[in-house]
């Protein structure tokens, strides 16, 4: 059950479904992404979430996350996934508009019930 709200999260992610996205977390969700290149952000809630996500949204033309590999027990989940997406703006990261971006990282998964209440994207 909980790899199923974690493809179900993904999947609505790639299809840009925020909806959907928010329908698979906690209202008072954590989500952190932590970033080699620089630059961390976390957001607590399901509010602060859905902004986030109107608003990075747009930042790609393209976007696309794969679930490689998954392991879940004790209402937690890692998941090493690839990150695939087209800039359609510059980045402040220096990505430029146009360029591809190919990232490989885990993303750490907690439940309360059978909602994500804490995600943790590592790239």
């Amino acid at each position: 059950m909980l790899d199923d709200v974690i493809r179900r999260y993904i999947a609505s992610y790639n299809d840009r479904d925020i909806e959907a996205m928010l329908a698979c977390v906690t209202d008072d969700v954590v989500f952190e992404n932590i970033s080699n290149a620089g630059g961390s952000m976390r957001l607590d809630g399901k509010a602060m979430m859905r902004q986030v996500a109107e608003v990075s949204g747009n930042a790609f033309s393209y976007r696309r996350q794969r679930l490689i590999n998954i392991v879940s027990g004790n209402g937690k989940a890692a998941a090493e996934i690839e990150f695939e997406g087209r800039a359609s703006v510059d980045l402040p990261n220096g990505v430029r508009a146009g360029e591809t971006v190919r990232v490989r990282g885990a993303s750490f998964f907690e439940f309360r019930g059978p909602l994500l209440c804490r995600i943790a994207d590592y790239s």
